[in-house]
């Protein structure tokens, strides 16, 4: 292998190389950024959810059971995760993807029936009572999505409609008949509070730009490669081999009287002008020899 397919090679491999740490840098440095932006959109619905709720709960809940009665139950103004769920829905038909759910095992309310992967993340908040927050990315439906979730702790306020289905309030029992949603225990994990947001999009626009990035830097390398290949065999290998071939002739005797012209004025070019100091000392040391066996 020649010199100039060893400089060559090299430079590809070394080129090639440093195109894909930067694109593979840049894809990861903006896949945390996805990260990031979906967090804070997660921790913004949860945090506007969770203040539908707790007004739902100590303002529009104690004000409708004065006026209904406390036997009665409409979710729409009593429920403070129902409540939280429609505006979620709502805001879910501008922006489609992004989803609030109170995911639990035991649901009142069907709807809020936990997935196997939800009962994990459920599973996980019992297991650990010191967990506060798990987050993530998640498969649901064959799309990317990132998700925060929170424990749903059970409160003592909670048992008067959870402890037992007799003593849940009447209208309660006739909209829910099921047996879900009782038997709740006071400072016990009974369900999560789970925000998605949608990153399918991003994430495939980030791999579709990775891969424009990739190969642009890789189109570049093979241009500069091209380029130097062309540089390296016109200032240096043609030189070289011609230089190699004229050594040889004047080896054999042949082009002594031959000048050997530099062709540029670098060290390939005194590499010549040596040559050329060495030829002409041959000739004369051949002349003197001559001189003497006349």
């Amino acid at each position: 292998m020649s010199i100039k397919v060893k400089i060559n090679l090299l430079f590809l491999i070394l080129g090639t190389l440093s195109a894909a740490i930067i694109a593979v840098f840049n894809y990861t440095e903006a896949r945390q950024r996805i990260f990031d932006d979906a967090l804070e959109k997660a921790e913004l619905i949860s945090a506007y959810a969770m203040a539908a709720r707790q007004y739902t709960v100590q303002t529009m809940r104690p004000l409708a059971r004065k006026v209904a009665g406390p036997e009665s139950f409409h979710p729409e103004i009593m429920g403070g995760f129902f409540v939280a769920r429609a505006i979620s829905e709502r805001f879910g038909q501008d922006k489609p993807g992004y989803q609030f759910k109170q995911a639990s095992n035991n649901p009142v309310n069907a709807v809020n029936k936990a997935d196997r992967t939800e009962m994990d993340i459920i599973t996980r908040f019992v297991q650990d009572r010191n967990l506060k927050v798990q987050k993530g990315i998640i498969e649901r439906n064959g799309a990317s999505y990132f998700f925060v979730a929170q424990p749903v702790v059970a409160q003592k306020g909670c048992l008067a409609c959870h402890s037992s289905k007799a003593d849940a309030p009447r209208g309660r029992r006739e909209l829910y008949p099921g047996d879900g949603g009782y038997g709740y225990a006071a400072n016990s994990v009974v369900a999560s509070f789970i925000n998605y947001v949608p990153i399918q999009e991003a994430l495939q626009d980030l791999r579709l730009t990775a891969f424009k990035t990739m190969s642009i830097g890789i189109g570049s390398v093979l241009v500069i490669f091209a380029a130097i290949w062309v540089f390296i065999n016109r200032v240096i290998a043609r030189p070289v081999i011609e230089l190699t071939h004229l050594a040889n002739e004047m080896s054999r005797g042949k082009k002594l009287d031959q000048e050997i012209k530099p062709p540029s004025r670098d060290e390939i070019g005194a590499l010549y002008e040596s040559f050329n100091r060495m030829r002409v000392s041959v000739v004369k040391l051949a002349k003197m020899l001559r001189q003497r066996k006349q």
